[in-house]
């Protein structure tokens, strides 16, 4: 599966290219945490405002970061309910969050900030975020194996200028 297939079911949410990159990181990221594989192939990049699926970038990177995508932008897709399922629990724990909420929520991980290392914050890169049992230590399900609730207090967010 490619990421810019799992991209529909977000655009058909509503969100900015920058939520909808956020967003692919956490899908991926929580689906190695509850299967121990990977639910696209794409490579994530490690981008100076968190993690990129350049594909998916170069899909939108017409549009400005906060603009909402056209849901015209998005492809019918027959996904599996397993795959439905899991996109669905990533958008009840994160699709209420901003985008520049998530660059915040990004920066605290361990898989974006060891593909940063050595990285001046202002710095571009095409490192991958690495995804795998070593990174997602700080990642668990909760009592009911969904994916937790993020909830951002009294959050201005350091990258809200978007």
């Amino acid at each position: 599966m490619k990421a810019i297939d799992i991209s529909s079911f977000f655009i058909q949410k509503g969100v900015s290219p920058l939520k909808l990159q956020k967003l692919l990181y956490y899908s991926q990221l929580w689906f190695y945490v509850k299967n121990d594989k990977k639910l696209f192939n794409d490579k994530i990049q490690a981008w100076i405002y968190g993690p990129v699926v350049y594909d998916v970038w170069s899909s939108f990177k017409y549009m400005k970061r906060s603009s909402i995508i056209p849901t015209n932008r998005a492809k019918d897709l027959n996904l599996d309910i397993s795959i439905l399922n899991h996109l669905n629990d990533v958008w009840s724990a994160y699709g209420h969050l901003s985008g520049s909420d998530l660059v915040d929520l990004t920066h605290d991980d361990l898989p974006w900030k060891n593909s940063r290392k050595g990285l001046l914050n202002s710095q571009p890169s095409d490192k991958e975020v690495v995804i795998d049992n070593d990174t997602v230590v700080d990642f668990s399900l909760d009592s009911h194996n969904k994916i937790p609730f993020v909830n951002i207090q009294n959050s201005l967010g350091h990258y809200s200028n978007f």
